[in-house]
């Protein structure tokens, strides 16, 4: 993604004075309006470094005086699926409603929609790597069809998201390449 060379630059910079000239060359290659009001959205996932990271996040938005709302824990898709939301509200491509309980009814309907006159035999087994995905998977199974009314039969396993260290632990697909933030 292009932002995140944006990141990466801001995140490197040695010295507080390449800081700010890495942010105002940001600003002019990317022709911000510094006069209009920011409006932050942000979740994270369940590695141990999360809530550091977003008290960080949240005291530098209210240092600058930008509004944010955090949506605590998300999956990848589910925090593009309400920023979408945001963005196309009162407009004529309106995506849907901008919250988890959206994500998961529009989802399920899409799934539904998808699988009409299929049925299923057996099951699928989800390795969720004891990530966020683990718990927000299991809530998307209670918005989809059981295997009684012609649905998939869904397994989670690994979706231990109270203990940091099992974050990847013994993943079934492969071995996992995230590297935890110090």
């Amino acid at each position: 993604e292009s932002w995140e060379v944006y990141g990466t630059t801001l995140a490197n910079a040695t010295s507080e004075e390449k800081l700010f000239e890495a942010y105002h060359k940001i600003i002019k290659e990317c022709h911000v309006n510094l006069d209009t009001e920011a409006n932050v959205i942000f979740a994270r996932d369940t590695r141990s470094s999360g809530a550091h990271l977003t008290s960080i996040l949240t005291e530098s938005l209210k240092a600058t005086g930008t509004i944010y709302a955090d949506y605590k824990l998300l999956t990848t898709p589910q925090l593009h699926y309400i920023t979408r939301c945001l963005n196309t509200k009162g407009s004529p491509y309106e995506y849907g409603e901008p919250t988890e309980q959206g994500y998961y009814k529009k989802t399920a309907l899409s799934l539904r929609v998808a699988m009409q006159g299929r049925q299923f035999s057996g099951s699928v087994t989800v390795d969720c790597a004891n990530g966020v995905g683990g718990p927000k998977l299991r809530e998307l199974i209670k918005h989809l069809p059981s295997p009684s009314e012609g649905g998939l039969e869904i397994k989670v396993v690994n979706d231990d998201v109270l203990t940091p260290e099992r974050l990847n632990h013994q993943v079934s697909l492969g071995e996992s390449h995230q590297i935890h933030p110090n």
